[in-house]
């Protein structure tokens, strides 16, 4: 029926099935008007088959009643497959009624070529003038293969103050018969548990995950004979009208290999499919945040630029504190003067115009942050604010200063737009960071959901703001934080291009840990984080700057400090490892990542984050020595082409040799103690 590259899209009328292939893998469904429909095969080129059993592979509850998807029993009527093209991806529609609710469901499947994935998701759409309501939607279910689940706790809190040990770290854990695997969010995506799962088989790995930034849930239940999996929003109920209403989507696929080829696999979807293609660009940033607060003028922030383009930023975004108010209560308080989205003139008498030339004039884009999605109170009503689009839940506006605007409603989305509007094109960013540091579930009246589907309106409303900027201003780049890292997720990685990964960005070590934890679901690209001038890490007359900032360059580098009053040597020696970073930077662009060890942590003596370029040819190692006592450390990178000869090289040390990739899996490369640093990084290139 269609086919790009390796993907395809193939009918057998007699059969009445459909096959979706893709990177080695294969999804077949029972799809006609004479059967029910199923889903009845997930396997990969090798033969080896992941789904116990065929049947649908979605529930639904229409109207207060549970329902079989594709069901003839239940009511509902085959109407139609449909096969498209979307940009580089192939996508199959299955369109179904269901005439006793007057209700048309459409299932769709996209794959894209060279990775083993598939994504789906369903679209409601009533046939008649009255609604109907569903209820827990669903991304998918279906029993596969038992083995070793692993998934990844999530950012565990946000107080900048404390640092969570847990926070973004892998877990593993294999169930017995009878028992069960719960994770979940109840506002944001990320808030307890990244929405992404893989299980280990004998040769292949299974791994599954929620483009979702909002309420989730995930059940994993061991049966006698595999893993029923249950993937989607759980506890919720929403209308639906004339208008099509999207499910959640979700990814999964089957990787012939382990962990890092799972890892790889998604990688490669998420940038072609999810992310359209748009490239990820990860440039040297500058964050005027930890180092001044909201005590920023124009006159300081210039003198920041200075030393920054000095030192080879690319990037510096003024962050909060550059509006009316900001600062009220103090350097750290940005919370009074939100909804405000005007400069403040008693610092910026020229606005914030003049910032982004002066950035540009000394070769650096500008970026500037907001919080679109929250106001103070005192800004509300006469001072800009109209108080129908704030949300409320049971606690009221869920604070006593301030408030979240609801999204789900097309006032909250249209001022929360003429807002960022105006600012584009009064400033001219080349850089948006938007924030996220407050969460409700709206029950408001008014706002276009009922009273608990606000969570699920909202996040679909974030969706059409970020997708109308992005329409309106392709060449924008937006930052995605939320209190640090609590909506990491895919669903934002397709409306975003970087993302501060958490608050916590010291020391070295913890940065490290939520990296290389991060880095199986997400290209290393996409994660952002900073160097800081921490009284146990000091950037002057630092004992070990390499350290320091070498634990920021496995993604995006990012740096926050006071740095116009560096003196030459230091603002030389971050220049040079600056210049280290900008040396290896392209090989991440598209890069997946696999931890070599477990995650940096106390009693480790050294870790180890492989990321490997798409084509293979290019492999960046990042090795950092955590126990002074030991003195060296075997590293044996992952996924290599056996027969391909490699060149390895340091960054300290230059040419260390050449070997066959077989070579260096198994026997290994030596790591040694360095007296100058305990950060080490290695580039592997095929010849």
């Amino acid at each position: 029926m269609a086919s790009t590259g390796d993907a395809s899209i193939t009918n057998d009328p007699e059969a009445g099935t459909w096959s979706i292939s893709a990177g080695g893998a294969t999804l077949s469904l029972a799809l006609d008007a004479s059967r029910d429909f199923a889903v009845m095969r997930l396997a990969r080129e090798s033969g080896t088959e992941w789904l116990i059993g065929a049947g649908p592979d979605t529930t639904l509850l229409v109207n207060g009643a549970a329902l079989v998807f594709g069901s003839r029993s239940a009511g509902f009527v085959y109407q139609s497959a449909r096969v498209k093209t979307v940009a580089d991806t192939l996508q199959l529609d299955a369109e179904f009624d269901l005439p006793p609710a007057g209700l048309r469901f459409t299932r769709h499947y996209r794959v894209a070529s060279g990775s083993p994935t598939f994504e789906t998701w369903t679209t409601y759409l009533s046939l008649r003038a009255e609604t109907a309501t569903v209820s827990n939607l669903n991304a998918f279910q279906f029993t596969v293969a038992p083995g070793q689940l692993r998934w990844l706790t999530g950012l565990r809190g946000d107080n900048a103050d404390v640092v969570h040990d847990d926070a973004f770290t892998l877990q593993q854990k294999t169930l017995a018969p009878g028992d069960r695997l719960t994770l979940g969010a109840a506002g944001r995506s990320a808030e307890q548990h990244v929405p992404w799962l893989a299980i280990d088989g004998a040769r292949d790995e299974f791994y599954t995950a929620l483009l979702w930034s909002g309420a989730w849930t995930l059940t994993v239940d061991r049966t006698a004979t595999g893993q029923s999996i249950w993937f989607g929003l759980g506890s919720m109920t929403t209308t639906v009208g004339a208008k099509e209403v999207d499910g959640p989507h979700a990814v999964f696929g089957v990787a012939g290999g382990r962990l890092a080829q799972a890892s790889a696999a998604l990688r490669s979807f998420a940038l072609r499919a999810i992310r359209g293609g748009r490239p990820l660009k990860p440039l040297v940033t500058f964050n005027t945040w930890y180092a001044h607060g909201t005590n920023i003028t124009a006159d300081s922030v210039k003198r920041e630029m200075d030393t920054a383009a000095y030192m080879g930023v690319e990037l510096f975004v003024v962050d909060a504190g550059w509006y009316p108010g900001a600062g009220a209560e103090g350097i750290w308080d940005f919370h009074s003067g939100l909804g405000r989205w005007v400069a403040d003139e008693s610092r910026f008498p020229d606005g914030l115009a003049p910032l982004a030339e002066y950035a540009h004039s000394h070769g650096m884009k500008f970026g500037i942050w907001m919080e679109p999605e929250r106001t103070n109170l005192l800004n509300v009503g006469d001072r800009g604010v109209p108080e129908p689009l704030l949300a409320t839940n049971a606690t009221g506006y869920g604070s006593v200063t301030t408030a979240q605007i609801c999204l789900g409603g097309a006032a909250g989305r249209q001022w929360i737009l003429d807002r960022i509007e105006s600012l584009i094109e009064t400033v001219q960013p080349d850089y948006l960071k938007w924030d996220n540091n407050f969460w409700i579930n709206c029950d408001r009246s008014g706002h276009g959901h009922g009273r608990d589907d606000g969570n699920f309106a909202h996040v679909n409303g974030l969706y059409q703001v970020l997708s109308e900027l992005r329409a309106r201003h392709p060449q924008l780049l937006i930052e995605n934080v939320a209190g640090g890292g609590n909506r990491l997720d895919l669903g934002m990685l397709r409306y975003t291009d970087v993302a501060w990964m958490d608050d916590r960005t010291t020391p070295s070590a913890h940065v490290r840990h939520i990296a290389e934890g991060l880095s199986v679901v997400f290209p290393p690209a996409y994660l952002l984080s900073f160097v800081l001038d921490d009284e146990n890490e000091p950037i002057h007359n630092a004992p070990d700057l390499s350290l320091y900032v070498r634990s920021r360059m496995a993604g995006t580098l990012g740096l926050s400090f006071v740095a116009y009053l560096l003196s030459t040597a230091d603002a030389n020696a971050m220049a040079r490892e600056i210049a280290i970073y900008a040396s290896i930077r392209d090989r991440l662009r598209d890069a997946a990542g696999a931890p070599l060890t477990p995650q940096a942590q106390a009693g480790w003596s050294w870790d180890v984050l492989q990321a490997t370029s798409a084509d293979g040819s290019s492999v960046v190692l990042y090795a950092f020595q955590l126990d002074g006592a030991a003195a060296t450390y075997m590293i044996r990178p992952t996924a290599l082409s056996p027969t391909t000869k490699y060149e390895v090289w340091s960054v300290d040390a230059g040419i260390l040799g050449e070997a066959t990739g077989s070579e260096l899996m198994a026997t290994g490369i030596e790591v040694v103690r360095s007296p100058a640093t305990a950060a080490h990084i290695l580039l592997i290139t095929a010849r």
